[in-house]
């Protein structure tokens, strides 16, 4: 028997005496995320002349993933989430931020064989946000001179929002009590933001979440 043939048995009998994490069982786990949130607006790039910049924003908050059937699962989130956009036109710049506690509840589809320590997912569902605040501000930059413009918006925008919510994620179980996750979700408002009636502006919002989950329960 050769080198090669040797350091491959070796290797091989190396690889089978690891013990790898267990995967965690179907179960209820309890986690929490943080990450952030790009957010922009639908409606604003109708106006002439106007270029649509993003808010970066926050994005944190906690969930539960209750198991249904081997490969679906119910996952309920809540969180805080920073949204909004920017707007620059000629010798003006505007912007909007808004900030939610926003709630939602996703079927998951698990794309993996049940029992497998990593898994990857598929998530969508319908969202319901709450405003919790809300700045409106602008700057102007006439003959050499700029002036800035911030306030409250007030009743101007409406105070809750609905949406739907699509997205793809992962998990790797690290132990029998604690896994890690990976998220990427878009949420798309149904809700004109305006209370006013005036404009048809609507959320447009892409999270990316990292998150350490907790089982529960037998």
């Amino acid at each position: 028997m050769n080198h090669l043939s040797r350091y491959i048995i070796a290797s091989v009998i190396a690889l089978t005496t690891i013990n790898f994490p267990a995967p965690v069982p179907a179960q209820t786990t309890l986690a929490i995320r943080g990450g952030l949130s790009r957010a922009t607006m639908s409606g604003i790039e109708d106006l002439e002349d106007t270029a649509l910049k993003a808010r970066t924003g926050l994005s944190i908050g906690a969930s539960a993933t209750i198991p249904i059937q081997d490969n679906f699962s119910l996952r309920l989130d809540g969180g805080y989430v920073q949204k909004g956009y920017s707007a620059e036109a000629t010798g003006l710049e505007a912007n909007l931020f808004l900030d939610y506690i926003e709630l939602s509840g996703l079927g998951a589809v698990n794309l993996t064989p049940s029992g497998s320590p990593a898994s990857a997912h598929l998530l969508i569902g319908p969202s319901f946000a709450f405003k919790t605040g809300c700045e409106a501000s602008a700057t102007v930059s006439l003959g050499g001179e700029t002036s800035n413009v911030s306030e409250s918006c007030g009743d101007n925008v409406r105070g809750i929002d609905l949406g739907i919510t699509g997205g793809v994620g992962a998990e790797m179980a690290v132990s029998e009590q604690m896994s890690l996750s990976v998220d990427l979700r878009y949420t798309l408002g149904l809700l004109s933001v305006d209370a006013t009636g005036d404009d048809d502006i609507k959320n447009r919002n892409l999270t990316l979440q990292v998150g350490v989950g907790f089982p529960i329960g037998e």
